[in-house]
């Protein structure tokens, strides 16, 4: 009766609790669950695929109990991979998730290494369970990472590496993609982000797969927020969006009410600002090259990706990204790849889709050690497609934008009469055409002013000619002999101490004895934006200009490096086609009231047309208004007017002449 009534009282939470208090007290009680659950094991193993809830219950209770019992709490594991490896294919669902969480739990509480359940992960990778998918993933990385947190073995930290880089060259598409999604999530993380993950997850780029190729494609171009999901495909911003699509479509295929089409507008509506803000927080975060820069061999890997989008059968937007990448490539380590710039201008005509993606890699591929004989074509090219009097002034802003960006790399491209037909431009109608020659010939005054007629030159760039101070560049000339624009800061000391009496030391002095602090180099870095401001205005410029410029720039360091960008000596930048395209005018009052005006519509017109236009039957005060006379004596309404006495036909007309005075509008209501 005891023991009976012992047994009732103590369930598996019950026992689970008391067990994990005082393992000792209570070891006769694991030994029979123990031996209960092998018993059960062995039952399960010949219908897997039927679910088994107590086998269930005590897989989970075993799973918290046995690390109080060490000698069992390494045969658990043991066994539920054995069965997990051998049956996973025909288990049910829910068993599978179950024993997967016991193994998840026996992790966490280490009782048995990572590297062991790894491949066993893998395997159930290519099953058709996407919960059980997004738990195992999700459980890889945030083992690995808190690995990383404790103690970060080399050795460990190798196998890991060398076990996730198998996977990738794996023929099985699903597990490679967790492989390489792994890799992914932990070099965003800071996890594993040294140079040699960074030239594992390089061979993916080459890999058949095109979403692998492609989500790697992104990590190198430093984009923050893309390629992950493409491979996981279960993000919850993908199911999210999944539920609000099939919410519309409810709505949307629905019957067709004023309020359900509200509805429409306003889910459509907001949708369409969501996307914005994404887009536009992608817009603003800073393209990072460090991936690109650790790679050991770009020259091969640009080579091999020019290669793969040569080859047609892959869709176009991933060849473009493939093109984007191998051009940053070539543009960061100042690669020479001759095949780049035929396959580019097979692609440069106004027509083609996404034409400023493809300029934008043109510009990206451009560097100074680039041969002319390689580079001139595709830029001639861009002058006979895009910039002519035949084409619409937005393409001609899109080209001249193109070709200044290309000549700020290498500026020896265009001649001195080429440069004077694209001057020429300058007196366009267009006013964003003007701004795209303003900036073709800011660049040549900084740069090589030469080769610009005489009255574009610019006061400041001539008289620096005629004191020679400014030679043209040659082809492949880099040379460094120190700190550019070392005299302009060695200058502004002289002019800040010619009071105190002391003597500045010479620019050669500085770099052999002197060690610049970094209020020395935000001075250097403003002196060079304002000598570059100086030459391409033509002017100095007035006192209260430089120094509202100076001070912008001295408040952030990050801000005065991207004012640099583009400048002689700094390493090329990040270009979109955004930055390419022209800048759509906004309208002035004027305009936008006209607009406004032009969309306001008569409410009475609106509700004829709306009449007019309606489908189906006529509505039911339609009907009642042509109602026969003695089908209208007979109905509810007129009954109860009948019906009425005095004192109600009284209040009746005291409230209709009350709403006659209101004059609120809307339809007039009809006395009783």
């Amino acid at each position: 009766m005891e023991d009976g009534s012992q047994e009732k009282v103590f369930s598996l939470p019950q026992l689970q609790n008391l067990m994990r208090r005082d393992p000792e007290a209570y070891k006769s009680e694991f030994e029979q669950q123990w031996s209960h659950f092998n018993s059960m094991l062995e039952i399960f193993k010949l219908k897997p695929q039927k679910p088994h809830k107590t086998f269930a219950e005590h897989v989970m209770f075993l799973a918290h109990v046995s690390t109080s019992f060490p000698g069992k709490a390494e045969e658990l594991p043991t066994n539920l991979m054995d069965v997990l490896d051998e049956h996973s294919q025909i288990m049910h669902a829910d068993m599978r998730r179950t024993l997967v969480s016991a193994l998840v739990l026996l992790r966490n509480r280490g009782v048995f290494p990572c590297l062991r359940s790894l491949p066993l992960y893998f395997k159930l990778f290519a099953l058709q369970d996407k919960g059980l998918r997004k738990m195992l993933f999700s459980h890889i990385t945030r083992d690995i990472v808190q690995m990383h947190k404790k103690s970060k073995s080399q050795q460990t930290t190798a196998e890991l590496r060398t076990f996730f880089f198998s996977r990738m060259r794996e023929t099985d598409t699903e597990i490679a993609r967790r492989a390489c999604a792994v890799f992914i999530s932990l070099y965003r993380q800071n996890v594993w982000s040294d140079a040699h993950v960074v030239n594992l997850m390089s061979a993916g780029l080459l890999h058949p797969d095109v979403k692998i190729a492609a989500a790697l494609a992104h990590l190198f171009l430093g984009n923050k927020t893309k390629g992950l999901d493409g491979i996981l495909e279960e993000s919850d911003d993908s199911d999210n969006e999944g539920f609000a699509q099939e919410a519309l479509t409810g709505i949307a295929h629905a019957k067709k009410t004023g309020n359900r089409e509200k509805r429409v507008k306003r889910a459509k509506k907001a949708a369409k600002k969501a996307i914005g803000k994404h887009n536009k927080k992608d817009a603003n975060t800073a393209v990072s090259f460090v991936a690109i820069d650790l790679i050991h061999d770009p020259h091969t890997l640009a080579d091999r990706l020019v290669q793969r989008i040569s080859k047609s059968g892959e869709p176009f937007l991933f060849r473009l990204l493939v093109m984007h990448l191998a051009a940053r490539l070539i543009g960061r380590h100042d690669l020479l790849v001759p095949n780049m710039y035929p396959l580019l201008m097979r692609y440069l005509v106004p027509t083609q889709n996404e034409v400023t993606k493809i300029l934008a890699c043109l510009v990206e591929s451009s560097h100074r050690q680039v041969p002319l004989d390689e580079l001139k074509p595709v830029v001639v090219h861009v002058m006979k497609n895009f910039v002519t009097d035949s084409q619409t002034p937005e393409v001609i802003e899109v080209g001249l934008n193109t070709i200044a960006q290309v000549c700020g790399r290498t500026v020896n491209l265009l001649t001195d009469d080429e440069l004077a037909d694209l001057a020429g431009f300058r007196k366009h109608k267009k006013k964003g055409v003007k701004t795209a020659v303003r900036s073709l010939v800011n660049v040549y005054r900084e740069l090589h002013p030469e080769l610009l007629e005489r009255s574009l030159r610019g006061k400041a760039a001539t008289m620096a000619l005629s004191r020679g101070e400014m030679r043209g560049p040659q082809v492949g000339q880099q040379a460094v002999e120190g700190l550019d624009g070392m005299e302009l800061l060695v200058e502004h000391w002289k002019k800040r101490k010619k009071n105190e009496g002391e003597m500045a030391p010479d620019g050669m002095d500085v770099l052999t004895q002197k060690l610049l602090t970094d209020d020395d180099l935000k001075t250097l870095r403003k002196l060079r934006l304002q000598r570059s401001v100086e030459l391409q205005m033509g002017r100095k410029r007035k006192r209260g200009e430089s120094e509202s410029s100076s001070s912008s720039d001295s408040d952030d360091e990050a801000d005065g490096e991207d004012e640099e960008k583009g400048m002689t000596g700094r390493l090329p930048g990040a270009i979109s086609g955004d930055q390419l395209k022209s800048k759509k005018k906004k309208n002035n009052k004027q305009q936008r009231l006209a607009s406004v005006e032009a969309g306001r519509n008569d409410f009475k017109e609106t509700l004829k047309e709306k009449c007019r236009t309606r489908k189906g039957g006529k509505t039911n005060l339609e009907k009642n208004r042509n109602k026969p006379l003695m089908m209208a004596r007979q109905g509810k309404s007129a009954r109860k007017k009948l019906a009425m006495s005095a004192k109600q036909k009284m209040h009746n007309l005291k409230t209709h002449v009350s709403t006659l005075k209101k004059k609120t509008g809307g339809k007039m209501k009809r006395r009783r």
